[in-house]
């Protein structure tokens, strides 16, 4: 009687499972797809949830319907010639700059962008906010020096108000003792003498204190007290310029460039993989994106001041003179790269996530301790270079399988301060 049901329950479940098992990986897969996408085809002029070049995508589905959607991304061009009102009004809304057109993208392809932005959309808060002059945001900057100095400062006004205090005590112990021996010598002036404050607070405990001693004490709980805190502030705060943000000529933001539109910061650093400097970009490397650029992107029907002084700079022919940040000692020497191509470090392990700075500031300490650090925890990927292959097989004849830079000569002396 019950193996009908039975097989009917079971059957389902088989059907659940397969519907399961085909539609959530390629919902999954679609997303996959349409991440990469939109990551290759669409972040220079969008964002999900703030407005750049283009619009903000947050909702896009409910603005529009797919079809015309799918119209769109394809050829935007002749979507504003048949007279679509939204379409038009759109175009003139961004300065009349129409959207390339992707006639290589089949319509599972764009199915798969917009899947993405609604995914992603239901994240995030739309933020768009209308760009300055500039593409500039407002920003507190930190200041400059190390953010520890006003608490160190602090710590020193006590340590000094403590070491005062006990001075005076001592002071006025000496004072009494003094006072005590003219006592013994004139005692008709004593009558004379009203009890100090001293006497009348301190004498009880402290008549019994010997000031020789009392005064080397004093001397040598102010000599460490004072030479431990210049210490401490010598190694933390001279020369160190963690937190240092100059205001530059041209108020460019990595933010946009780096972060927003995700250009590769090889592009403007060119030689940072094969020499010791970074380099900073010409201005003809500026306009090769911002002669396009100039043209057409404008804020309140003007072209942005800050892209204007890189225009002009380049017309006259004149350098734009950049403010240096990242100071090292002279007689400390670091090659960028040694640890960019060889050490494969990502330029935020030193430079904190740069892609997100309007304006740039010293991120990491850069002291010696710092890249100590850094080289005892830093492993060498030792498995994927030829130049390790006989290292590598007697680690693994150790039964070790990795090692660090300071393993391998990383923290000899000659290897910085050479």
């Amino acid at each position: 009687m019950l193996e009908k049901p039975v097989q009917s329950i079971i059957r389902s479940f088989l059907v659940m499972g397969i519907i399961v098992s085909t539609f959530v990986p390629s919902a999954a897969q679609n997303l996959e797809n349409g991440k990469a996408l939109f990551e290759s085809q669409c972040v220079s002029c969008h964002a999900i949830d703030k407005k750049l070049v283009g619009p903000a995508l947050k909702d896009v589905h409910t603005r529009r319907d797919e079809a015309w959607l799918i119209k769109w991304v394809r050829n935007s061009g002749e979507v504003i010639k048949s007279g679509d009102p939204y379409a038009v009004k759109l175009f003139k809304e961004y300065n009349s700059l129409a959207m390339n057109p992707f006639e290589n993208l089949q319509d599972q392809d764009i199915k798969d962008i917009l899947a993405y932005i609604k995914e992603e959309g239901s994240k995030a808060p739309v933020a768009e906010t209308p760009a300055t002059a500039g593409g500039e945001t407002t920003a507190t900057a930190p200041a400059s020096g190390n953010g520890n100095s006003g608490s160190g400062y602090t710590t020193v006004l006590v340590i000094l108000a403590c070491i005062l205090f006990v001075a005076a005590l001592l002071l006025a112990r000496i004072n009494s003792y003094l006072k005590e021996l003219l006592a013994r010598k004139f005692p008709e002036r004593a009558a004379e003498e009203e009890p100090s404050w001293y006497n009348s607070k301190f004498s009880p405990w402290m008549r019994s204190l010997n000031p020789t001693i009392a005064s080397m004490v004093v001397i040598t709980v102010f000599t460490l007290a004072f030479g431990g805190w210049f210490f401490a502030y010598a190694n933390t705060e001279i020369g160190v310029q963690q937190g240092y943000a100059p205001t530059q000529p041209i108020q460019f933001s990595h933010k946009i460039h780096a972060g927003d539109h995700e250009i590769d910061c090889k592009y403007c650093h060119s030689s940072v993989e094969v020499s010791k400097q970074a380099s900073v970009p010409a201005v003809s490397t500026c306009m090769n994106c911002h002669s396009y650029i100039d043209a057409n992107q404008k804020y309140d029907g003007k072209v942005s001041p800050e892209i204007q002084k890189v225009r002009d700079a380049y017309k006259n022919n004149v350098p734009i003179k950049w403010i240096r940040i990242h100071n090292l000692p002279d007689h400390a020497y670091f090659n960028h790269a040694q640890h960019v191509s060889v050490g494969k470090v990502e330029c935020q392990a030193c430079h904190g996530p740069i892609e997100t700075m309007d304006k740039v500031e010293q991120h990491s300490s850069l002291q010696m301790g710092w890249c100590v650090n850094c080289h005892r925890e830093s492993k060498v990927d030792i498995a994927n270079n030829d130049y390790y292959e006989q290292l590598h097989a007697d680690l693994e004849k150790r039964g070790k399988r990795s090692i660090t830079v300071a393993h391998n000569g990383g923290l000899e002396c000659g290897k910085c301060h050479y």
